[in-house]
């Protein structure tokens, strides 16, 4: 069998109601040198069923007990062939020339992975009118600042070439919703990376329990920086204290103004401007920024 130019891995949790949409973007893609791995994460719905559905012998299935979005991402990266690995969530759409663009532009700037920016759409993938912009500044400095988009929408964004991931790079098991993030970090700090601008992927924004978010937001987060510092990025202690007040203020934000917990904000808020007073020039956002797919859980 062929190697494919391009493995697109596709994590799969009760995700009957918008599986075929994702999936039909995917088949509608300019490149076709593509293989597509839906990894079945345990659902209990019809979403193996709609995986068998399409007749197209690119696509295969592959099936697992629950494990969380993290195991499935590892169990497709385990089965890729393609020289070319990217990841979509199953209730995101590709637009046509995703595969294409991106494919050309890791061989014009010859760099590791790329990333493009991302369409913000209702529960109905229609657009709100908002385009998340990704870095052209140093991903991880952007990234760990959390003042604005480095990758945005990482876990349906990312294209790379798979000497990445033979490297050993894998998705954290023990983290949920910021898997993603941390896998930007990974690959930011060992592989040359470009933005390449314009919308490529169309994010599905869909309404969920907001207090629930913002503890998997925080528990995950606390993760996600106590691994930074021990590969030595937050080593410079102005630079920590300024990443770490940020997170204080996004968590406390979001528990003030999405969830009205005040008491549960008060002490993020209260420790964010203690480790750096100019974290008060900072609006409260009215999303937890930059991080929109915590809000809410997928």
């Amino acid at each position: 069998m062929n190697q494919p130019e391009v493995t697109v891995i596709m994590p799969a949790y009760n995700a009957e109601r918008w599986l075929a949409e994702a999936v039909n973007s995917i088949i509608a893609q300019t490149h076709r040198d593509w293989e597509l791995l839906i990894v079945n994460d345990g659902s209990t719905d019809g979403t193996l069923e709609v995986a068998y559905g399409f007749g197209d012998p690119r696509i295969t299935v592959i099936e697992q007990t629950n494990a969380g979005v993290s195991a499935a991402r590892n169990a497709g990266l385990a089965a890729a062939r393609g020289t070319h690995i990217c990841f979509m969530d199953a209730d995101d759409r590709m637009l046509p020339s995703n595969l294409d663009v991106k494919l050309s532009g890791i061989r014009e700037h010859q760099v590791d992975w790329v990333f493009g920016d991302l369409e913000i759409c209702d529960e109905h993938l229609n657009s709100t009118g908002e385009v998340m912009i990704g870095t052209d500044k140093d991903v991880l400095r952007t990234l760990l600042l959390a003042i604005e988009p480095a990758v945005p929408g990482a876990g349906s964004n990312i294209f790379a070439h798979r000497r990445c991931f033979d490297a050993g790079i894998r998705f954290d098991e023990h983290l949920s919703n910021s898997a993603d993030q941390d896998m930007t970090v990974s690959l930011a700090s060992t592989a040359t990376y470009k933005h390449i601008p314009g919308a490529l992927c169309q994010y599905r924004y869909v309404p969920g329990s907001m207090s629930k978010n913002i503890a998997l937001f925080e528990r995950d987060h606390s993760r996600l920086f106590a691994k930074a510092r021990e590969r030595g990025l937050l080593d410079n202690w102005f630079f920590r204290q300024r990443c770490l007040s940020n997170l204080d203020w996004a968590i406390g934000g979001s528990w003030w103004k999405l969830a009205h917990r005040y008491t549960r904000a008060l002490p993020f808020l209260t420790r964010a401007v203690f480790r750096c007073p100019l974290v008060l020039v900072r609006p409260i956002k009215k999303r937890i920024w930059p991080w929109p797919h915590l809000s809410p859980a997928r």
